[in-house]
């Protein structure tokens, strides 16, 4: 099941159960909003193109007492309304969700106008937000049941694409851990699609890897902190550009508690791509493929 679907099946759900939500829409659209549509047109507002308006139209609604859930393409909720984001429910500390999909180069090839590899920097940086990205369905299916229970600042950032689930349960934490840290190991940390990629690596060298699923990257979880304490290095993997990726978030939570672990970034380049060679041939030239973070693990242990 895509994301998507998963996270806007629990919004029915809870509309079905009396709950009082106004789901807002930036001319994107998605087979689960039909049934939304259809029994809940009240409850359901078509914005148009005009994610900055629609930031504004929720800021309202959210004054009024109602949850509140923003949903559009990563690159324009992301970037063009950051401005809205900030000065309503940040300033204001309002109680909105936005879902973001298609982040990092979900939208290949429609180039960089399209990809979303520098929302996630710009986003962290707003004061008071939560920033959660998904690796599956089941994720997202909980996170929606976990903001709709406790409605929060949430920004929500889904794969455009159907991803597999990962074994490993999600309790609805700020993160999963996947094998066990000690001082002879490396940790993945990685979220979203990538995550995927670090599995498989662990998966082929369990003696050398674990993974962190970093589900919640704002506010980071302290017992990750912990866990990175304890192993012999730390590679970030993160498909966006360098600039405030995934490691930032990392070193900063980390020296924040006086824990320096070497840390390895591997991004997408500081660049704009416009190659048509897809969403993987993008990864494997630019060294986000399982050979070549494997490569990197050699900069921390040989």
């Amino acid at each position: 099941m895509l994301q998507r679907d998963a996270f806007i099946a629990e919004i029915v759900q809870a509309l079905k159960e009396g709950d009082d939500i106004y789901f807002l829409c930036a001319d994107f659209g998605a087979f689960a909003l039909d049934e939304l549509r259809r029994d809940f047109p009240k409850n359901f507002v078509h914005c148009g193109i005009s994610e900055q308006n629609m930031v504004d139209v929720a800021t309202g609604l959210a004054l009024e007492g109602k949850k509140v859930f923003c949903y559009a393409m990563a690159p324009f909720l992301g970037m063009r309304a950051l401005e809205q984001i900030k000065c309503g429910p940040g300033i204001m500390n309002l109680p909105i969700c936005f879902i973001s999909v298609g982040v990092g180069i979900g939208y290949a090839d429609s180039g960089p106008t399209h990809y979303a590899t520098e929302e996630f920097s710009c986003l962290r940086s707003i004061i008071g937000i939560n920033v959660f990205t998904c690796a599956d369905s089941v994720t997202a299916k909980k996170l929606a049941q976990s903001i709709i229970n406790r409605p929060r600042f949430s920004y929500v950032r889904l794969d455009r694409h159907d991803l597999p689930n990962v074994e490993v349960d999600y309790d609805c934490g700020a993160y999963r851990l996947i094998g066990e840290a000690t001082s002879l190991k490396i940790a993945l940390v990685s979220h979203g699609k990538l995550l995927h990629t670090c599995v498989q690596l662990a998966t082929e060298a369990p003696e050398k890897f674990l993974v962190i699923d970093l589900i919640q990257s704002k506010v980071f979880p302290v017992d990750v902190v912990k866990i990175l304490d304890k192993v012999a290095g730390v590679i970030a993997v993160d498909e966006q550009s360098p600039s405030g990726a995934i490691g930032s978030a990392i070193f900063e939570a980390c020296s924040d508690r006086n824990v320096f672990p070497k840390i390895v970034n591997v991004t997408l380049p500081e660049k704009y791509l416009f190659d048509n060679i897809g969403r993987e041939g993008h990864l494997n030239k630019y060294g986000l493929s399982v050979a070549n973070i494997f490569e990197q693990s050699k900069r921390i242990v040989a």
